[in-house]
């Protein structure tokens, strides 16, 4: 995308697990996420099971099911929504 080429956000696309990795890493240092990240397997198992492309808000509860499933990217994809459903459930 344009965005990130004039952001410098560029990446080959990974054909291993450890370039996926990497660049999951440089991301994250990127954004300064300070939550965990998860990355896809190669086979892209997660992103198959919850239909994530091209972008997807989930929050998953302690026992591993979905407690919130957010609309698609980018037209649903609605950060506001997820910010008022965890103000709800993480109170609760």
């Amino acid at each position: 995308m344009d965005s990130n080429v004039n952001e410098g956000v560029v990446f080959v696309q990974p054909k291993v697990e450890h370039e996926r990795l990497d660049v999951a890493n440089a991301c994250a240092v990127g954004l300064k996420l300070t939550i965990p990240i998860l990355v896809d397997d190669m086979s892209n198992t997660a992103d198959i099971a919850f239909n994530g492309w091209p972008e997807r808000l989930y929050v998953l509860s302690a026992d591993g099911k979905v407690a919130y499933q957010g609309g698609k990217g980018p037209y649903d994809f609605k950060p506001e929504e997820l910010t008022e459903f965890l103000a709800g459930y993480l109170t609760a």
